[in-house]
């Protein structure tokens, strides 16, 4: 990324000011939202005991399928905001046993996710190298790659997606060791779902091809696929509704290229089009971009304070519902005079 220009600067500053102040003003209002430790573990609690009821009324017949598997992917989206935050240690970071708890909980109910700690790596990787190909975090989820069926695949599954990249897109020598980096990052749950999810869909397509003729696939695949079916139903499906629901709202606010500074990052979504895809990643692209300038709010701070972020944000340079960036491969240009905001749509 090019240096920050001194009026750019002054823009970042004034930006991050608003933002504090507003978070400020909140937990002055309301004493609890300080207590960063009691909130993070009082949502980690809440979020799994939701999924364990959610588990409980599918498995017993009063939650149809249909229905467990959004509620779940909803109450997953805290769980992988709660991960973010305890990514940079807004949680228990003097009890590290705690701290280490919770991540492992937020990556058990979200079984598809890497490894934690090692996104931990990543992630502060990001905020350095946002915007270049050097972002593994984001390019992996498909950020800066034209669209086609490689991105898409990408982002509906960030372990296969990414092992279909390396194979078409890496040079033969290298294609192994960029493989097993992938497959260690992911093991053992992203492996274990993977293997699960795509043995149960590939066992319901054969059998339903074979039904055509009258034939079925042996029993001991049905009574496999049919033994997987709660696992699928309570953490699998929903994983994979919710991260493509999130890869592909966090790909598109993020931009590739030409990124200058903070400013140029990301984007604000927050058009009523986006509402499906927010509801399922936890309005992740209209708050998203706050935390670029102000790291260390928690989640649930960025979604009080977006109103008071979002108009400093639009009134410093900040784009609004860039829906060119889907055509440019997320390449950021200044699409409005002097880089004002973008109208919503």
């Amino acid at each position: 990324m090019t240096s920050t220009t001194s009026s750019d600067a002054e823009r970042i500053e004034t930006i991050k000011a608003v933002i504090r102040e507003s978070g400020d003003n909140w937990r002055r209002r309301h004493s609890i939202l300080a207590n960063q430790n009691f909130m993070g573990m009082t949502i980690f609690l809440g979020s799994i005991a939701g999924i364990l009821l959610c588990g409980w009324a599918y498995l017993d017949g009063y939650l149809s399928a249909w229905l467990c598997i959004p509620l779940v992917a909803i109450l997953t989206s805290f769980l992988h905001e709660l991960e973010h935050d305890l990514i940079h240690w807004m949680y228990f970071k003097n009890n590290k046993k705690i701290h280490n708890l919770m991540l492992l909980g937020v990556w058990i109910f979200r079984p598809g996710t890497i490894n934690p700690w090692i996104r931990r790596k990543l992630h502060f990787l990001h905020h350095k190298t946002s915007g270049t190909s050097q972002d593994l975090e984001e390019r992996g989820i498909g950020n800066g790659h034209p669209y086609g069926f490689v991105r898409f695949w990408v982002m509906m599954d960030t372990f296969t997606g990414n092992l279909l990249r390396v194979w078409m897109f890496v040079p033969a020598g290298r294609r192994w060791h960029s493989a097993k980096r992938i497959i260690a990052s992911n093991l053992p749950f992203g492996v274990i779902t993977a293997i699960v999810w795509y043995s149960f869909l590939a066992i319901h397509l054969i059998n339903g091809l074979l039904s055509l003729a009258s034939w079925s696939v042996p029993s001991a695949l049905l009574n496999y696929a049919n033994a997987v079916t709660p696992l699928i139903v309570i953490l699998i499906a929903p994983f994979y509704l919710r991260s493509f629901c999130l890869n592909f709202i966090s790909s598109n606010m993020h931009y590739y290229g030409n990124v200058e500074s903070v400013l140029t990052q990301t984007q604000v979504l927050n058009a009523k089009r986006f509402l499906p895809f927010q509801l399922f990643c936890f309005n992740f692209g209209s708050t998203h971009g706050i935390h670029h300038f102000v790291v260390g709010e928690p989640f649930y701070i960025r979604q009080l304070t977006a109103a008071d972020a979002h108009k400093v944000m639009r009134e410093n340079g900040v784009l609004f519902n860039d829906l060119g960036t889907f055509a440019r491969a997320n390449r950021y240009e200044n699409v409005a005079p002097n880089r004002a905001s973008a109208t919503a749509a």
